[in-house]
């Protein structure tokens, strides 16, 4: 398969679409680009605090899922980031572009300091490329660039200067990278990501490449600067990446949550998996059913965080 072969199948809007008619403009932009915005969420004051908060509580780790150094999935112990997960215009696009019935499956943090290189371009399915085993795998399509979505909010200005995420506009529609391909990197051997800047957590996402020579600086690149309290809602299957932080004191902040339909299933088979050199026990993991309705019942569900406060849930 080569660098211009068109997806099996052509992502489209499910049936239960919930579109809402003062976004459509946004997500027929989405259809076309494979991601959108800045979207604002937050006043820049607002995101100030918020992201002050944060910081101070990410260093308590009595309530934390798991006890390793990548911080997945604090919206189980932050109660700010159960809040900020379910922000009501986040769900409003995401209903819009995955259905009504939908899933959190994952939150990340993402800081870059100062002077750490960018993220390499990549592009990504089934987070297969961590282990070798699928993370996430659809039981009502093929492939499809709408089975999950995610929504990165800045809490720190994210500019060239100090990382803005980058996007090949259409990308979504083609396969550039295989990430079931046989590869060394990130998979063996042992290394502190914290101290790895290899662009992308110890992986070469080079490796995934199916056409070697494919560049993807020439094909119309656009850098998503972003001011506090804003997001860009993308699909993993756009091809995207950072540049890097060039200053000497400024370190950017931003949180990502990924979203999926009801249909799919998250970690099928498994009951722990390894990702940039850490090893992540999901005995205590469950998604959380930000909209709608589960009627497949495939994965585990959590309505509470760790202190007992109630995630928000739309109605379908």
């Amino acid at each position: 398969m080569n660098n211009t072969t068109e997806r099996q199948q052509t992502a489209v809007l499910p049936e239960n679409s919930a579109m809402e008619p003062e976004i459509a403009h946004d997500i027929k932009k989405f259809e076309r680009d494979g991601f959108i915005g800045p979207i604002k969420l937050y006043e820049e004051s607002e995101a100030n605090d918020i992201m002050r908060r944060l910081r101070a509580k990410n260093h308590d780790r009595r309530h934390i899922l798991y006890d390793n150094k990548m911080n997945y999935d604090r919206h189980f112990d932050i109660p700010e980031l159960t809040e900020h997960l379910t922000h009501p215009l986040i769900v409003k696009y995401l209903r819009a572009i995955l259905g009504t019935d939908i899933l959190l499956w994952r939150s990340e943090w993402f800081a870059k300091f100062p002077g750490t290189s960018g993220t390499e371009w990549h592009q990504v399915r089934d987070y297969s490329y961590t282990d070798g085993n699928p993370l996430i795998v659809p039981t009502e399509s093929g492939w499809n660039a709408y089975i999950d979505l995610t929504v990165w909010t800045a809490f720190t200005p994210a500019t060239r200067e100090t990382s803005c995420m980058r996007f090949i506009p259409g990308s979504h529609k083609k396969f550039y990278y295989d990430e079931r391909k046989e590869t060394s990197a990130g998979r063996v051997g042992l290394y502190d990501h914290t101290k790895t800047d290899s662009g992308f957590f110890g992986y070469n996402f080079e490796d995934f490449k199916i056409d070697p020579d494919w560049d993807p600086e020439k094909s119309g690149p656009i850098d998503m600067e972003m001011r506090p309290g804003e997001a860009v809602i993308f699909t993993a299957s756009c091809v995207h990446g950072s540049t890097p932080n060039r200053t000497e004191r400024e370190t950017r902040l931003a949180i990502s949550g990924r979203y999926v339909p009801t249909h799919v299933r998250v970690y099928p088979g498994l009951d722990k998996y390894k990702a940039h050199g850490e090893e992540f026990d999901l005995t205590q993991y469950a998604t959380v059913l930000v909209s709608g309705e589960d009627h497949y019942e495939h994965n585990k569900i959590r309505a509470e965080n760790n202190h007992g406060q109630k995630f928000r849930r739309y109605g379908a």
